[in-house]
């Protein structure tokens, strides 16, 4: 809004003007305005409240705030003329008659001033009064607006915005019906404090850390508001709210959304409001199980003795849960929240952790973590830490900081700036640090589970001394998940199978190798690995409880080494697991679990996705089975898979299942690429395939991992594809994903068409079969050369294949 409309005559209408929000916050930001006359010419403020005060009393009221909060008295000129703008309404906010006459007493100001002016009414009152006030306002007459830009009515609310979904949506629904959604304004103070606001000017105006500013570049992020304070004299509030509404509903998803959020199409309150919903969407709730295993509460010993608290009061006083990102950007990335009251020292900020190379060049073996801190409290301070030589002949390595230290706050007043910006922003028609319905519906999403889960006790309310961090360290101690001990037996060294297993000894991982050659699993001593020639001796170098990864191929061959003579099944153990990452069929996982079941053996189900190359240096892996046995194994899977490069599907079979579809849906993609490209061979013009394949690999439409290996296989090869089969190889997935399409009555055109190209090319080799070979060797290292004589006579109907490991 330019500054013709902020300085339009106003009219600033409190409901709670004898309250402590209007001492602490509202006079003293009022004040903060005034002195750098950023207050329209025309300003005066209407306390409305229950006592019996006129104009001279209210205005006594506010000086005592000034003395009290203020340096006004340094200027008594100025003093006397902020004094001159508040006026007195008296009236309970039920009484129907008091609503008319604060109406008659607003219209004398406009009469006074000759124009119709804007009308804010800001509601300073507890939740249990917001619903009546609205009401009245609106029977009364008092929201409707005078038309045109000035003469605007608008609606300050404070936080909580109801006590759970349900009533925060009666109450929106309420808001809804009396004001559109460009008159509603929802405070939640934090977002105005200036290192927030600085979160987005330090990720969007700049390109130190944006591009890495996700699951690949980012480990976890931690996020922390500790007070010293109490509740001090809000006991009788605060017993009925608990710190997980009070700080963790609004606040601290609100800091989580502006260091997540993807980067919004301007500054314009509606682009920044959509972008804080949209990541906040991203969020999934807590289960059951995950409310009792991820989330810790605790109440502050003498909160009981507070006045206005019930004396058995199981409210919590501070709060600590992980969670985990959703969505393409972050999926995966944990997240700490926590909050508290009565801790040893004050701690609000948020912090970045950013992930480590690997491998890392690190002299003494130390895994440094880079971290970015956006700090609020004690001092507002962006920090960034790493690692730099010292000086001298060694080459050891010293931690140090860049300290960015944003500025020193000039009032004592608690909150006065973050409110000042707030109200000005109000006045002027800024929503951008207001809170959108979007955006609270999305909040109150993610915190019911949790409040229902505690309602409930599935965690126990714990107690700890005031003044102290003891806390801190019990909730890090309950979260943690149990380590595995790094130790992993991997059976079947393959192409895949031998690289995940230096994979896994890159990441510090001890490995215990089998294969039926031998000669396979002596070639990975020399990276590290512990070379067995048995099952028995595998599990006998495992520590319990093992976990044994499988990476052979789908059928006989893992039956065999699951269930056969002295195969895992009779060598394993209760409590150990079993992890399947072949191309198994997807039927076979349920069985092999209640099988391993019966003796105890846990099982999951991983399709595992990427080539050799993934499986060497960072795969995408699709989990089924059990959660409770995913959570046990999730750090293996973080060190196997490309950051945030895993997802676990609950069920067995499931993980099987997504990664066979995909291999579907592979023949059908790589079968399109395969077909354009042998059109543009033929085309009139003499196509460089080669910068075909450069060109869609830059920011096109089809960009791919395909396209890419496409252009790979032509340097290798050249675009003729010498050398290259025109007869396409195929695995048992394609057929399958067929075959599941049927049982479940979706067509699949194109996947089957695909597959039935590759059966029919055994007979009829073509460029495009030499295209789709070629794609094949590059991320699957598979045979490309012809065969020396034609292939025999192929059946019409494929026989069951027998899937390998891709």
């Amino acid at each position: 809004m330019d500054a013709t409309h902020a300085q339009a005559p106003t009219i600033l209408t409190v409901f709670g003007a004898t309250g402590d929000l209007m001492a602490k916050k509202v006079v003293p930001s009022l004040w903060y305005l005034s002195e750098r006359g950023r207050l329209p010419q025309d300003f005066v403020v209407v306390g409305y409240g229950r006592r019996e005060w006129d104009d001279a009393r209210f205005r006594q009221h506010v000086a005592s705030i000034l003395d009290e909060r203020t340096k006004a008295a340094e200027d008594p000129q100025a003093c006397e003329a902020f004094l001159g703008r508040m006026h007195w309404a008296h009236g309970q906010f039920d009484d129907e008659a008091a609503y008319a006459q604060l109406a008659e007493r607003l219209g004398a100001v406009d009469e006074s001033w000759g124009t119709c002016a804007n009308k804010l009414f800001y509601l300073a009152v507890p939740p249990e009064y917001v619903r009546g006030i609205l009401e009245h306002l609106a029977q009364g007459g008092l929201t409707k607006e005078c038309g045109g830009e000035r003469g605007w009515t608008r609606v300050l609310v404070e936080k909580p915005f109801g006590r759970d979904a349900k009533t925060s949506r009666e109450l929106d629904e309420l808001l809804a019906r009396l004001f559109r959604e460009e008159q509603v304004y929802r405070i939640d103070h934090y977002l105005a404090k200036e290192m927030l606001q600085g979160v987005l000017a330090f990720r969007f105006s700049n390109n130190l850390f944006e591009p890495m500013w996700n699951a690949q570049g980012v480990e976890r992020i931690d996020i922390a508001l500790l007070e010293e304070i109490g509740v001090e004299d809000r006991g009788a509030f605060y017993d009925g709210v608990g710190a997980l509404r009070d700080v963790g509903q609004n606040h601290l998803l609100q800091m989580l959304a502006l260091v997540t959020m993807d980067q919004p199409a301007s500054l314009a309150a509606d682009h920044v409001r959509t972008a804080r919903a949209r990541q906040l969407a991203d969020l999934r709730p807590l289960t059951p199980e995950q409310v009792a295993e991820d989330t810790f509460r605790a109440q502050y010993d003498g909160f009981r003795e507070v006045e206005g608290v019930s004396p058995d009061s199981a409210t919590e006083t501070y709060f600590k849960l992980r969670t985990r990102l959703a969505g393409p950007r972050w999926g995966g990335v944990p997240v700490y929240l926590e909050s508290g009251k009565r801790m040893g020292g004050v701690c609000k900020e948020i912090v970045v952790t950013l992930r480590h190379t690997t491998p890392c060049l690190c002299p003494d073996d130390h895994h440094f973590r880079n971290r970015v801190t956006f700090r609020i409290e004690p001092d507002e301070t962006i920090t960034i830490s790493f690692r730099t030589k010292r000086p001298g002949f060694e080459r050891d390595l010293e931690q140090r900081a860049f300290d960015f230290f944003l500025y020193e706050k000039q009032e004592k007043a608690q909150y006065v700036e973050e409110y000042a910006t707030l109200l000005d922003d109000a006045i002027c028609g800024d929503q951008t640090l207001f809170v959108s319905t979007d955006e609270i519906r999305e909040m109150w999403r993610f915190i019911d589970p949790i409040m229902s889960g505690w309602a409930e006790d599935v965690v126990p309310l714990e107690h700890h001394k005031p003044g102290t961090d003891d806390i801190l360290i019990r909730a890090d101690e309950t979260l943690a998940l149990a380590e595995m001990e790094r130790a992993v037996g991997v059976v079947g060294l393959g192409r895949m199978g031998a690289g995940l297993a230096r994979n896994l000894l890159e990441h510090d991982w001890r490995v215990v190798a089998w294969n039926r050659t031998h000669s396979k699993a002596e070639a990975l001593a020399s990276d590290g690995a512990e070379a067995v020639m048995t099952f028995a001796e595998l599990a006998q170098r495992l520590p319990r409880p093992r976990t044994v990864w499988v990476m052979l191929t789908a059928g006989d061959a893992t039956e065999t080494a699951l269930f056969g003579e002295g195969g895992l099944a009779d060598v394993l153990d209760e409590g150990d697991l079993v992890i399947d990452g072949g191309n198994s069929y997807y039927k076979d996982a349920p069985r092999r679990a209640a099988k391993l079941a019966e003796r105890g053996i846990g099982f999951l189900d991983v399709g595992t996705s990427g080539g050799p190359a993934g499986a060497r240096h960072g795969a995408c892996l699709m989990v089924g089975g059990q959660r409770r046995e995913f959570e046990a194994a999730r750090a293996l899977f973080e060190d196997v898979s490309v950051p945030g490069g895993y997802r676990f599907f609950e069920g067995h079979g499931a993980g099987h299942f997504v990664k066979m579809v995909h291999n579907g849906i592979e023949y059908g993609m790589m079968q399109a690429v395969a077909e354009g490209f042998a059109i543009l061979r033929r085309a009139e013009w003499s196509l460089d395939l080669d910068d075909v394949a450069e060109v869609y690999n830059r920011g096109s439409v089809i960009e791919s991992r395909l396209v890419g290996w496409l252009r790979d296989a032509f340097a290798l090869h050249g675009t003729v594809l010498e050398g290259v089969s025109g007869s396409v190889g195929h695995t048992g997935e394609g057929e399958w994903t067929v075959r599941a399409a049927r049982e479940l009555g979706v067509e699949d055109r194109v996947i089957e068409a695909a597959l039935q190209f590759r059966l029919d090319s055994e007979r009829n080799p073509s460029y495009i079969g030499q295209v789709l070979s070629a794609l094949r060797e590059q991320f699957g290292q598979h045979e490309v050369a012809p065969p020396t004589s034609p292939p025999a006579n192929q059946p019409s109907e494929p026989t069951p294949p027998v899937a390998t490991v891709r």
